[in-house]
């Protein structure tokens, strides 16, 4: 009969036999910046639990979405008629939310009803009601960055309430290009047919192209000013390009599991909500992935900068206190 001792002994045999020939292998990926940087963002993912953070900003997306979708509907109606918003809104709104266009379709109408009763006062008010969701993304990419200490309401509100406002402007701009792409399409379909094809085609691309920067833009903004600390556009653009690509890939996964999916059938008439309060927490995980991934990377950098080499195994560096 074969003994303990004897297979430990083989065991530890064939791991020293490998060690020798793979051991300078492994290391040596390992001492590979982006295969470090990918487990070293793994790791952080899973120590600040951004799973659970995606879920409380993802609540606060869905009860900030409608006052956002209001302050920004009363601002277009100073510059577009009214079908021009409801077609707008919800086209471009149906791109960055699949599978809730019936939801947000009810309530642009609804907007777009009362917007003439909306003052300035009032879009201020949406846009304070809507910024909640900032202030939920502002505490989790903190955590991200290892920031300890919140800004006082004073200095955190406003900036909470300017991005909302910015993000708004951005939408409003995507707005403007869609509209410019689609009167190229009915002005060529009507004078030339066959360039019209063409130029359905290529607005196609272009809309495509729009929705993808538009998506960078946001990611780039609210990494470089949601932090309480100075962040750096050198650091914080590779979480933002693989955050956009990622959001952009998963709108087109999650559009065709819905398409697929018996969602209907299980939760009837709160259908919308639900799909609406599951893709928020898919996009909140995304960003919240990318802001991991932002910090992890200005990190090392900075270390690299030192003359210090951070392995897959170090953790985080102290947390911060220091409030920008």
């Amino acid at each position: 009969m074969i003994s303990n001792r004897f297979i430990t002994s083989t065991f530890q045999r064939i791991s020293n036999a490998a060690d020798r020939h793979f051991g300078g292998i492994v290391r040596r990926i390992g001492e590979i910046f982006v295969i470090r940087l990918a487990i070293r963002t793994a790791k952080e993912i899973s120590d600040d639990d951004v799973s659970h953070m995606a879920a409380g900003v993802a609540y606060y997306a869905l009860f900030s979405l409608f006052p956002l979708l209001l302050g920004l509907i009363a601002i277009l109606s100073f510059f577009l008629e009214s079908e021009q918003i409801q077609s707008q809104v919800i086209e471009l709104t149906g791109g960055f939310l699949p599978g809730s266009e019936l939801l947000v379709q009810d309530n642009v109408d609804a907007a777009v009803g009362v917007r003439g009763a909306l003052g300035l006062f009032s879009v201020i008010g949406m846009l304070w009601a809507g910024s909640a969701v900032f202030g939920a993304l502002n505490r989790s990419i903190n955590r991200a960055w290892d920031i300890q200490t919140d800004r006082p309401l004073y200095k955190g509100k406003p900036r909470q309430l300017l991005m909302a406002l910015t993000v708004g402007i951005l939408f409003a701009l995507s707005f403007s290009s869609a509209t410019v792409v689609r009167t190229a399409e009915t002005l060529s379909r009507y004078d030339v047919p066959v360039l019209g094809l063409l130029v359905q085609q290529v607005g196609q691309i272009l809309l495509q192209g729009f929705s993808f920067i538009l998506v960078l833009a946001i990611f780039l903004l609210i990494y470089k000013f949601m932090p309480n600390t100075k962040t750096y556009w050198k650091y914080i653009w590779p979480g933002a390009v693989l955050g956009a690509l990622l959001f952009e890939v998963a709108k087109n996964l999650f559009i065709f599991y819905l398409e697929r999916s018996t969602y209907q059938n299980i939760y009837g008439s709160v259908t919308p909500v639900i799909v609406l309060l599951l893709w928020a927490y898919v996009s909140s995980l995304i960003l919240l992935a990318g802001a991991e991934l932002s910090s992890e990377y200005g990190r090392m950098r900075n270390n690299i900068g030192r003359g210090v080499l951070l392995t897959v195994d170090e953790g985080a560096v102290e947390p911060v206190v220091a409030v920008d």
